[in-house]
């Protein structure tokens, strides 16, 4: 074994001469940011249904998501939580990566209160992309300087009815 002195990327940026500007965001960044929404998704939901929750930037941070659910919503209902491109942007509203943030996620199992922030192997799991934003950790090369709708998608047809609480922390 050894003993060893890290440093974060943050930290090795302001001790670097001449220093690095971190991103705002990495250091020094406003606020966490908030998605909070309810979703009901009834029985009778096919598989592929969508349900937009709430905007990001592709220049945010991702902090941490949160699942709750006040029901068990019948034996097949699960969904894939990823980005959408906004309804009103040139491309319509379609799926940028429909299971970025998670896939699968179970609402059979009754009422659940689940942190899926690193559910996600799309998104390489937050902890592994924990100082990248949005539009790096979906691989552009620059940022597009748009944002996304956050929005789960059916992956099994829902065969109860219940509702879904989704928050989305970002750091801008």
């Amino acid at each position: 074994m050894a003993v060893v002195n890290l440093k974060s990327t943050a930290v090795t940026n302001a001790n670097a001469l001449p220093r690095v500007q971190n991103p705002r965001g990495l250091a020094d960044g406003e606020v966490v940011r908030a998605v909070n929404a309810l979703t009901t998704i009834t029985n009778g939901d096919s598989v592929g249904s969508t349900y937009r929750v709430g905007k990001i930037k592709s220049s945010d941070y991702m902090d941490r998501i949160r699942c709750t659910t006040n029901a068990d919503m019948g034996t097949t209902t699960a969904a894939d939580l990823g980005l959408y491109d906004l309804l009103t942007h040139p491309n319509g509203g379609t799926v940028v990566d429909a299971d970025f943030f998670a896939s699968a996620v179970s609402f059979n199992a009754g009422a659940i209160d689940s942190d899926i922030t690193d559910e996600a192997a799309a998104a390489g799991g937050l902890i592994a992309n924990g100082e990248k934003r949005v539009w790096e950790m979906l691989g552009l090369s620059s940022d597009p300087g748009k944002e996304y709708d956050v929005a789960w998608t059916l992956t099994g047809a829902c065969d109860g009815t219940g509702s879904v609480r989704t928050r989305v922390y970002v750091v801008r």
